[in-house]
């Protein structure tokens, strides 16, 4: 019983680059937030409405950080890199929790809260799925 090698090429499977396309596009969305929230941050820094400038600034910059970051995480997904769906599933979980901190107390609102879990559950359904895990697999036993 010998077992088929898989390739070492990007993804090739049509329905598993079409998953890992609609779970690219999603993270892209969620990265475009970040950076969206970080230049109204830079806005309220930039216009003097912050009571801290050391404080806003530092915001910016983690904003702008983890815009970028959760980009390339998307670019990685797209390419099949197996270290971005570990990336991917802790971004996922990040929203998970401030999505149900959106429910309740000073500035909830339900809406954000219910689009932040719909995405969250949209990228870990895709990431968990059968195609992307074994493609996973396969690059685990090829040594990639």
């Amino acid at each position: 019983m010998t077992q088929q090698q898989p390739s070492k090429q990007p993804v090739t499977d049509a329905k598993l680059a079409a998953i890992l396309t609609r779970t690219a596009i999603v993270v892209w969305l969620e990265a475009a937030a970040v950076g969206a929230f970080g230049v109204f941050l830079l806005w309220g820094l930039v216009s003097g409405q912050s009571k801290s400038i050391a404080a806003e600034a530092t915001l910016v910059a983690l904003y702008a950080a983890a815009a970028v970051w959760v980009a390339y995480i998307g670019v990685a997904l797209r390419h099949g890199k197996r270290w971005a769906r570990s990336a991917a599933v802790f971004w996922q979980t990040c929203q998970l929790f401030i999505a149900s901190q959106s429910f309740s107390g000073r500035g909830a609102n339900n809406v954000i809260g219910v689009l932040l879990i719909a995405s969250s559950v949209f990228v870990l359904a895709h990431v968990f799925s059968r195609r992307v895990i074994q493609s996973s697999r396969g690059e685990i036993e090829s040594g990639n």
